[in-house]
């Protein structure tokens, strides 16, 4: 190797060498900021200064005589620290923490081959040399510069945490891994291709089975003839016979003892494939796996100095740093993460007379955390601050005429909407209209969910949910619209085949009753726009519950074809920003499948309002309205007015009752064909009601509809199990909606 390659190949080992000792050196000197004490104290300065020192070494090796003059003036800096010659008060942190950055900055300067002269490093050194030389301690002159060589045996380092910490290892470019990776993964496509092509053999034996039958039928068809018949040519025709029969059968048996082989053969190939291929792929996914800390490394300096800007003290904790994830997940998070923090310390934290005031302690506190859930990890993001101002994202909404949701979880959960800021004033981190919706898109594109918990006065928690890797998945695969789709397998409450009489309709759309829990109805051919027809609707259909977050969908499918591993690839530049869609597939017959992303589907089938289609596909042709009489039972004179006249408009005869006491008795005296009801009502409420019509055998089929202001989902789940056919909510009333409702149910 020539003497210029052998430079550049040292130097890229020192730019990642030097990448590791500064992220020591910050985590180190944040720690011992936030007051260490004792032997804690002793061990930090200790490990401070040999990352210093092997620092300086690595950089006299190849001649960087600038980092290696910061590093000795960090050695001196932490000596006479450590000897009780320097205090450690906010301005030595505030010194030493900008070399540290400078340090870093000389790092990329050097991978990008540019210039260090005239950078951050200059003017770190000089306040350096100040801070040593206030106390008559005289920075030493830098040296000159020297052409890479090995240190002499005098000069040598002792090996610090991160020489020991590269010990037998060897570093990859990510480039190779990742095609690595990809290569590992076709091994297991071709498993799967094996196990297809296995499967094909077996249909085959089974082919040849149904012929021998055939044939021994035949067989004995001819030998009945045979005696039934005893002239010459009856015979003759037999010998015929039976010779051909003969060389078929051999021709059978040959085919069928060659086919037993090769499927034993497919088979043995297919468990020697995964003996080979499974601990490849394993290995490759070890490889790389991360620890979760790599994703938080430079939060605890962002929230230290954010905070200090505003006058406010943070602690910064990081739970479940060990966790592990693919390398492309971490680095999808980072940028989530650092938007979340930097939004905890702008919106959060309060100024430290408030929280004294409400009876928190003086520093705030910021936890950003990983748990492992299966193919998933759950992280969160939480603050114990002000928690989120719920008047200021309605006020926000309005003013982008943007739907301004009812409930309060729905209202929190608006803050991803794109371009929301509820900051009152443009500063350095808010009101640029660059809202938490750039974190909802990061997330989402690596297959991942974002929701958003809080209480008022007392913190917000920001939860993100991704998988372990990008490059494959558990998914369950699915027919609709003529083709096959992926959906994570994680995010599959469970598959089931309703009939078209358990659906209900509440707020006009078609709804499951899935755990107790009202869940809407949606084909997945519709949500996706799919041009192809969808199956017709029978007496049963295929749906698969998807569940995001507590947020549950039911999609409609044709078929549900299998649940396995499968590849995830990139669809390319072109096609990356589909709807619904957050990759690609090679399924075992060689087609494409469509990876979907769960959580853009449960969002997209929550717009939808399906108009009672399912309903509509096994419901008797509608009876003209003029026929029909209808009871409409509400204790407030505005609503029951209004809704009799809506419905006499639309042809129908109409009673009323206030309650439903009087309702009762109006259904014993005249009889009604379907019931719009309040729930809450004197005397008799609205549950009460539909439970004793459901309990009557002349009434118990007659339909029910509740339309109230009760709308949370433990109401919807009552009213339904009360026996109600249909849910409205006032909030949302919809005349049409409901006239659709009373056209379906009669």
């Amino acid at each position: 190797m020539d003497k210029a390659r052998l430079i550049q190949r040292l130097m890229a080992t020192f730019v990642a060498e030097l990448e590791e000792h500064v992220r020591a050196l910050e985590r180190d000197l944040l720690a011992l900021e936030k007051g260490a004490e004792g032997e804690t104290r002793r061990k930090l300065f200790e490990v401070l200064f040999r990352t210093a020192h092997s620092l300086k070494g690595a950089a006299g090796s190849v001649g960087v005589a600038p980092v290696e003059a910061a590093a000795h003036l960090t050695e001196e800096v932490l000596s006479g620290a450590r000897d009780g010659r320097l205090p450690t008060d906010a301005a030595f942190f505030a010194r030493l923490l900008p070399v540290v950055d400078a340090i870093g900055d000389a790092g990329r300067r050097l991978r990008d081959n540019r210039a260090l002269a005239g950078g951050p490093l200059d003017a770190a050194l000089r306040g350096l040399a100040v801070l040593v030389g206030d106390r008559s301690v005289q920075p030493p002159a830098p040296p000159p510069p020297r052409p890479p060589a090995a240190p002499p045996v005098s000069e040598t380092p002792a090996p610090g945490p991160a020489a020991r910490e590269w010990a037998g290892m060897v570093r990859v470019p990510a480039e190779k891994l990742d095609a690595l990776m990809a290569q590992g993964s076709e091994l297991l496509l071709v498993r799967h291709r094996a196990e297809a092509r296995q499967q094909d053999a077996q249909a085959l034996l089974d082919q040849i089975g149904a012929w021998q039958r055939e044939w021994r039928r035949l067989e004995s068809g001819l030998a009945i003839l045979t005696k039934r018949d005893g002239q010459g040519g009856a015979t003759a025709l037999r010998a015929q016979l039976d010779q051909a029969i003969g060389r078929h059968r051999d021709a059978f048996w040959r085919i069928e003892r060659g086919m037993q082989r090769l499927s034993a053969e497919l088979q043995r190939d297919r468990r020697l494939l995964d003996q080979v291929a499974v601990p490849i792929d394993q290995e490759i996914r070890r490889a790389r796996m991360l620890p979760f800390a790599e994703a938080c490394e430079g939060l605890d300096r962002v929230v230290r100095d954010l905070a200090a800007a505003g006058g406010r003290t943070a602690d910064f904790v990081v739970e479940g740093h060990d966790i592990e994830l693919d390398r492309s997940v971490l680095d999808g998070l980072k940028d989530s993460l650092l938007h979340l923090v930097r939004n905890a310390v702008d919106h959060g934290i309060e100024p430290a007379e408030q929280r004294a005031a409400a009876g928190k302690p003086s520093v705030a506190r910021i936890v950003v955390s990983a748990r492992r859930n299966g193919a998933r990890v759950e992280v969160q993001v939480a603050d114990d601050g002000r928690g989120l101002d719920i008047e200021a994202i309605r006020s926000r909404l309005v003013q982008a005429g943007l739907p301004v949701p009812a409930e309060t979880a729905a209202l929190a959960r608006a803050i991803f909407a794109p371009g929301l800021s509820t900051a009152s004033a443009v500063t350095a981190l808010s009101g640029r209209g660059v809202g938490l919706d750039v974190v909802k898109t990061a997330v989402e594109a690596m297959r991942g969910t974002v929701d958003v918990e809080f209480t008022p006065g007392r913190g917000t928690r920001f939860m993100l949910g991704v998988p372990l890797t990008l490059t494959s998945v558990r998914a369950v695969l699915a027919a609709a619209g003529g083709r096959v789709f992926a959906i994570e397998a994680e995010q599959v409450l469970r598959v089931i085949r309703p009939a078209l009489a358990d659906l209900v309709a509440v707020e006009g759309r078609d709804m499951l009753v899935v755990d107790a829990r009202p869940v809407p109805v949606v084909r997945l051919a519709d949500l996706l726009g799919s041009a192809e027809p969808a199956a017709a609707i029978g007496a049963r259909f295929i749906a698969i519950v998807l569940d995001v977050r507590g947020r549950r969908v039911a999609v409609v499918v044709d078929e549900v074809r299998a649940e396995r591993e499968i590849v995830i690839r990139s669809l390319g530049r072109r096609l990356r920003r589909i709807a619904h869609v957050g990759g690609g597939t090679i399924l075992p017959d060689g087609r494409v499948g469509l990876v979907l992303n769960a959580a853009e589907l449960v969002d997209r089938a929550m717009e939808v309002a399906t108009g009672g289609r399912f309903a509509a596909a096994g419901a008797a042709p509608a009876t003209e309205a003029a026929a029909r009489r209808l009871l409409v039972v509400d204790d407030s004179v505005t609503i029951r007015t209004l809704v009799k006249s809506i419905l006499e408009g639309a042809g129908y005869e109409v009673m009323a009752a206030p309650d439903g006491a009087e309702a009762w008795a109006m259904l014993l005296e005249k009889g009604a064909d379907l019931v719009v009801s309040d729930v809450e009502m004197p005397r008799m409420d609205g549950f009460t009601l539909t439970e004793t019509i459901r309990a009557s055998p002349r009434f118990r089929k007659l339909p029910v509809i509740l339309v109230t202001a009760m709308e949370s989902e433990s109401d919807k789940a009552r009213g339904l199990a009360a026996g109600a056919d249909a849910y409205q909510v006032k909030s949302g009333f919809d005349q049409s909606a409901l006239l659709s409702t009373i056209g379906q149910l009669l």
